[in-house]
């Protein structure tokens, strides 16, 4: 597919624009609530109002007064100067076929604007289990980076491994004393050392198994293995395992610092080596870059790290993906990025909390107590399926409550089973109608008649399925993944609404061969929707 049907109505309307008045503005496409008021709408007379000096209407009437893109049927004024505009029955059914031939394919672009991206996401300290909010980040990230392949950029993912640093200094001070402990030696926990019961399990493991080996090494090689291993079974591959410890070596964060220092940017205050950030960003606070002690603080690091992705990896876009309290970080890189002239590059997305909520209440969880839910006993509980869905279904930047009770369920309550059962109910369907001796391989030609689907649920799932490239579109293009479960569940709802009113395979032969090419190309559309949510499609359920 080259471009959606929203792209051919902007380039249309933009080219109406330039031809009627000599100007260029971006036209906002939408879709109407209702099918009754067409496929598509525009607001764009509203927007010309100010410079034309005309009533939106009689803007929106000039700007139909010539034949419109031939995938639409008509184009109405609506209200004070809405045009609203239908898709052409040619096209709903050309559109059937064409899923049906390339199932594997649809709502994927070619684009001559391909950008170099990297999305970095996850990124959990290698010191102990990953919890819920990095499950949360392993479903968004994997699935955004899913979204902006589909339109065509060349898409890098990357797990930057914290393996240096204060924290992993306690983390292999925190293993010693457990496994001091399990021998009967008395001795003390570290301040802010990690609690969890997971250390004493490994360092039982570390003394039976592996007793000579460097105990550091092996605590922090053993978390990185079980995270690999965890997000591998959770669908999420990394590209690239970015190590910190192995860059520290390469001297870029001593030059990334002369650089900062060069340009005036960096000032001395008690001993310490502190970045001007509010200087370049108003929303930014001065931090410090070295330590009073010598040391470089994370924040330099981080800023030689992401400079790294533009100047010697040649990234043109690098998304990164913290967690929910990362905001400071986030004016922190922003505006050290601008300082070193990658400015407007960097885009942070903030992920909000996750609340696990069982039987109506929220799941407590300590993380100083070393009490919390790991993201391996999420999916031992929901599954893989159901947690991806849950964790997709919010917005980003919202707080997400994880109904346990819903993720369970095995029923129509639950809406990736809905969406699944859909699925499976087709695959059902169409074996049903092969052993009928229906010719469904008939479904990806011309031969079939498709004007037979003339009832209005036929009609709302024509229209529905060609939603779909725009779907995708705009969820990679906004960075909001959950559109695609929520068009997913909205596909399956007039499915299954279509199923309770009409039967596939009934008397009338070119019916059904029209019905079979239409459940087909709706199957199709779910196992790719599905499939870049990082779900299954299931044949039977």
């Amino acid at each position: 597919m080259k471009i959606s049907i929203e792209q051919i109505l902007i380039q249309w309307l933009n080219k109406r624009t330039k031809q009627l008045y000599d100007i260029e503005i971006a036209p906002e496409i939408f879709e109407p609530d209702n099918f009754e008021f067409g496929d598509l709408s525009t607001n764009l007379p509203f927007k010309l109002t100010k410079a034309v000096r005309k009533a939106p209407n009689i803007i929106g009437q000039e700007i139909l007064n010539t034949d419109i893109p031939k995938i639409f049927s008509q184009a109405q004024i609506a209200g004070a100067g809405y045009i609203n505009f239908w898709l052409s029955d040619d096209y709903l059914h050309n559109n059937i076929i064409n899923i049906n031939k390339h199932p594997d394919e649809w709502g994927k672009f070619s684009t001559e604007y391909s950008k170099n991206i990297q999305i970095e996401f996850v990124s959990a300290n290698p010191t102990g289990p990953l919890n819920i909010v990095s499950a949360r980040a392993a479903a968004v990230g994997s699935t955004i980076a899913n979204l902006l392949e589909s339109i065509g950029h060349n898409v890098i993912t990357e797990f930057y491994v914290n393996d240096a640093g204060n924290q992993v200094r306690l983390l292999g001070e925190s293993f010693l004393y457990r496994i001091a402990q399990i021998k009967g030696e008395n001795v003390e926990m570290p301040e802010d050392g990690y609690l969890g019961e997971y250390l004493v399990d490994y360092a039982r493991e570390y003394i039976e198994k592996s007793p000579d080996e460097n105990p550091n090494e092996w605590i922090l090689q053993k978390i990185l293995s079980e995270q690999k291993e965890i997000l591998a079974r959770f669908r999420t591959h990394f590209d690239s395992w970015f190590s910190e410890s192995e860059f520290r070596k390469t001297g870029k964060v001593e030059q990334v610092l002369q650089r900062l220092i060069d340009k005036g940017l960096v000032y001395e205050y008690e001993g310490a080596k502190w970045f001007k950030a509010s200087q370049i960003n108003l929303d930014a606070k001065d931090f410090v870059l070295v330590k009073s002690d010598g040391q470089w603080a994370y924040g330099l690091v981080d800023i030689a790290y992401h400079a790294n992705k533009f100047e010697e990896r040649g990234f043109d876009i690098v998304y990164t993906i913290l967690g929910p309290d990362h905001h400071g970080h986030k004016a922190r890189m922003e505006s050290a990025m601008k300082a070193l002239g990658h400015d407007d590059k960097l885009k942070i997305i903030i992920l909000q909390q996750v609340n696990l909520i069982e039987q109506g209440n929220k799941v407590k969880m300590s993380k100083r107590a070393g009490k919390i839910i790991t993201m391996d006993v999420l999916l031992e509980d929901v599954g893989v399926d159901a947690a991806r869905y849950f964790f997709l279904a919010r917005k980003a930047e919202s707080h997400l409550d994880f109904d346990l009770d819903l993720a369970r369920k095995t029923s129509d309550e639950n809406p990736v089973y809905y969406i699944q059962y859909a699925y499976a109910r087709i695959q059902s369907i169409s074996r049903f109608a092969k052993n009928k001796g229906v010719n469904i391989e008939n479904i990806e030609t011309q031969s079939v008649d498709l004007s037979m689907l003339t009832r209005p649920e036929e009609n709302n799932l024509c229209r529905k399925i060609t939603k779909y490239s725009i779907s995708v579109q705009n969820a990679a293009e906004s960075l909001q993944p959950h559109i695609i479960p929520f068009y997913l569940l909205e596909l399956a709802k007039i499915f299954h609404n279509f199923y309770t009113k009409h039967k596939v395979v009934c008397d009338d032969e070119k019916l059904t061969l029209a019905r079979v090419a239409l459940i087909s190309a709706i199957a199709n559309i779910i196992k790719c929707g599905l499939a870049i949510c990082g779900i299954e499609a299931p044949n039977e359920m």
